[in-house]
């Protein structure tokens, strides 16, 4: 375990090496232990340049960590239940169906899942199989809306890209890399305005690499109160969960 000192606070790391990682990416678990995750050609200088340009983040996470909102009881996916789209919470209706595997359909007004009569409420089984049907329809609405985000925003910064992904992203709600977008399919949870927030974040990664004063000044010429909208994610980012 390493040490990371800034002033008069001594923050533990350690160092995961991976061959699948381009960029180093940092991650405080609930012991206040940091975690860097670093490319194997990543030197330590590199990973100390890293944490310089991180320490404001480091600080406000050791000394914010407890601001943040208890994640969300885990769902049992039953009528009366709440789904959370769009930074809204909608009721759900659990309704038996001629179907062979749960499909869960939305009218504006509340979620419907229609499950077999086999799906018993209160199975394991059952549980995990409704659970998939709800985050697979939040992957698919995701994968429609988030790249129409990236799209008009593009324009007004004057970035190219090549392509928009919206998938898992391990402690990150999105990265830009090669001409690449992608972006965590868990922001269709939020409200629009923090999705807009990582969108443009990841679009002034095309013009800049480091999180550098001229990267803030671009995401603040579309955002101009990108800071309310990163402590928002830093403060409620775990409730977005299924």
């Amino acid at each position: 375990m390493r040490e990371y000192h800034i002033g008069q606070t001594v923050v533990p790391y350690e160092i995961d090496w991976s061959l699948e990682r381009s960029t180093i990416g940092l991650r405080m678990n609930d012991s206040m232990e940091l975690c860097v995750r670093a490319p194997m050609e990543a030197s330590l200088d590199d990973i100390e340049e890293a944490l310089a340009e991180k320490k404001q983040w480091i600080l406000k996470t050791i000394y914010g960590f407890a601001e943040q909102a208890d994640t969300p009881g885990k769902k049992e996916f039953l009528s009366g239940e709440k789904l959370q789209y769009r930074g809204r919470q909608y009721r759900l209706n659990v309704a038996e169906s001629d179907v062979p595997e749960p499909q869960l359909s939305f009218d504006g007004n509340q979620f419907t899942l229609g499950v077999h009569r086999f799906d018993a409420p209160g199975d394991s089984v059952s549980v995990r199989r409704k659970r998939q049907a709800v985050v697979d329809w939040y992957i698919q609405r995701a994968g429609e809306e988030l790249p129409e985000r990236v799209d008009r925003f593009a324009p007004k910064l004057g970035t190219q890209y090549d392509s928009v992904e919206v998938t898992e992203i391990e402690d990150r709600w999105g990265e830009y890399e090669d001409g690449t977008i992608r972006l965590n399919w868990r922001l269709i949870l939020s409200p629009i305005r923090i999705q807009d927030y990582v969108v443009v974040h990841e679009l002034a990664h095309a013009i800049h690499d480091r999180h550098s004063n001229s990267f803030w000044n671009t995401v603040g010429t579309l955002i101009p109160d990108y800071e309310d909208r990163r402590e928002w994610l830093r403060l409620n980012g775990n409730t977005l969960t299924v």
